[in-house]
């Protein structure tokens, strides 16, 4: 019985590492075509979903009157600012 259980425990660590190996490689090589498994994409896009909910929150906010226009743009510009950390712009180097 206990003999079950580690190896049951050591698959469970191998498939954990896997999947965190593969979130990691999506995350750092967003533009690389090629197939990844599920899990591991939608776990790497948990932060993009997040913005989203936040920037949704607060449309519905200043939809709803409950946020001014500089608070709205506050939180807009606040969302930008930890995109472009998250997510820096790549310039491809000019050809000569």
């Amino acid at each position: 019985m206990a003999a079950t259980m580690i190896v049951a425990a050591l698959v469970a660590g191998v498939y954990a590492a896997l999947i965190t190996m593969h979130v990691a490689a999506i995350r750092h090589d967003a533009t690389a075509n090629v197939r990844r498994p599920g899990l591991a994409r939608w776990l790497a896009a948990a932060g993009e979903r997040r913005r989203g909910h936040e920037e949704c929150a607060a449309v519905q906010r200043r939809l709803a009157g409950g946020l001014g226009r500089a608070a709205y743009r506050g939180a807009m510009e606040a969302l930008a600012a930890r995109d472009a950390v998250e997510h820096p712009l790549q310039v491809p180097k000019a050809r000569r």
